[in-house]
């Protein structure tokens, strides 16, 4: 269960008022996120068991167009003033607003699909679905499903069977919010059953292979300073470098790479692809944005991340708690190369970083999180009322 904006792009390059230099639309980041989110919980409540049917549920309403706006105007003209409203305590008000904004249509969802369980991935109609269950309108849990590292204060609600989280960290943050730590399951940030299979994905590339391979990821619909990344890449005097750029379904950006880059036979450029799990498990680095989902995938396989920029709010504290763990470098269009470079091929300067293996080793985190999700959910659905009829006629 998800929301869905409608302010996001029909297409790349098709928008209604909301580009930025960075060729970054965050509403748009934000749902191909989303998208993300769900079907990887989706998938894995059906590793399950086979017979278990799991649908991955957007509610949308045109009156979220209003948080939008507000969230793409500040994101471009006030960062510093959106950074401080993030951290600032969620009041009755907002709540009461996204249950007038939502509450109707998450109650059509629910009576449409009739469901045993309801997994949120966003605060707000999983919010509203836990406002049901608090108030005795629904009788099935309610667990919420955290996709980023560290929580926000809108995850904190009455009604919530189970909250799934990332780490130890976001345990007690959640703890200190307020929520009861028995109802707090860490169980990693959910990610496709494929990257379980580490065994097989590290076995695709040869041990022996002296390339360094990047991989360059704005996710499925390509977003984010790619074009710059790719530009400082290709300006590294480095022949065994190797640069795989995923552009998702942005055939703007894919056509843009391959006429600048066509002619470079160490840049390689793919679009949508299904084998992102061995794309990864071939690279030697991640250069990416700091999303839960695709930084998930790259620590269980163990592949070392590069983050571009992170955005103020939850993209800094996903990449705040990436860099603390270990597992990421945080850079941006400027720097990339530089950066790039000391992590792959070392350092001029003897002493600065060490040995580009040692620096790469530090940065690596080995992480099980599709097991330890499985277990989470198992544990939720061993406890779920299987009551016919979701919503109560009182």
């Amino acid at each position: 269960l998800h929301d869905a904006l409608p302010a996001s792009q029909a297409s790349p390059g098709v928008h209604q008022g909301f580009e930025y230099a960075r060729s970054h639309n965050p509403t748009r980041f934000a749902l191909e996120r989303s998208l993300a989110d769900l079907e990887a919980i989706a998938a894995l409540c059906r590793a399950i068991d086979p017979a278990c049917e799991a649908e991955a549920v957007q509610v949308k309403s045109p009156l979220l167009n209003l948080f939008s706006r507000a969230y793409l105007w500040l994101i471009e003209h006030l960062p510093a003033l959106y950074r401080r409203l993030y951290h600032m305590p969620v009041g009755w008000p907002l709540r009461a607003l996204v249950l007038l904004v939502l509450g109707r249509l998450v109650r059509q969802e629910i009576d449409r699909f009739r469901p045993d369980l309801i997994v949120g991935t966003h605060p707000f109609p999983a919010g509203v679905a836990a406002h049901l269950r608090n108030t005795g309108r629904l009788r099935v849990p309610v667990v919420m499903a955290l996709t980023d590292f560290l929580p926000h204060g809108f995850w904190v609600c009455d009604g919530v069977d189970r909250y799934c989280v990332s780490s130890e960290v976001a345990r007690e943050a959640l703890g200190h919010m307020g929520v009861d730590r028995s109802r707090i399951a860490v169980t990693g940030v959910a990610i496709r059953p494929e990257f379980a299979e580490v065994s097989r994905l590290a076995a695709a590339r040869p041990a022996d292979d002296p390339r360094r391979r990047v991989l360059v990821m704005g996710g499925g619909l390509g977003l984010g300073p790619i074009v710059e990344a790719v530009s400082a890449l290709a300006a590294l005097p480095h022949p065994q470098l190797r640069v795989t750029v995923i552009c998702g379904t942005n055939r703007a950006l894919e056509n843009q790479l391959r006429d600048r880059f066509g002619a470079d036979p160490r840049i390689a450029v793919v679009g949508f692809s299904s084998q992102v799990a061995e794309h990864m498990a071939e690279s030697d680095l991640l250069v990416t944005k700091p999303g839960g989902i695709t930084c998930s995938e790259a620590m269980a396989l163990g592949l070392p991340i590069l983050l571009l920029s992170p955005l103020p709010g939850h993209e800094e504290e996903n990449g705040s708690f990436l860099v603390q763990t270990g597992a990421a470098a945080i850079t941006n269009e400027q720097r990339i190369g530089d950066e790039a470079a000391r992590l792959l091929f070392g350092h001029p300067e003897p002493g600065r970083f060490g040995e580009a293996e040692e620096r790469l080793a530090r940065l690596r985190v080995e992480r099980d999180a599709v097991a330890g999700y499985l277990e989470g959910l198992r544990g939720v659905l061993s406890q779920a009322e299987k009551i016919s009829g979701s919503i109560s006629d009182e």
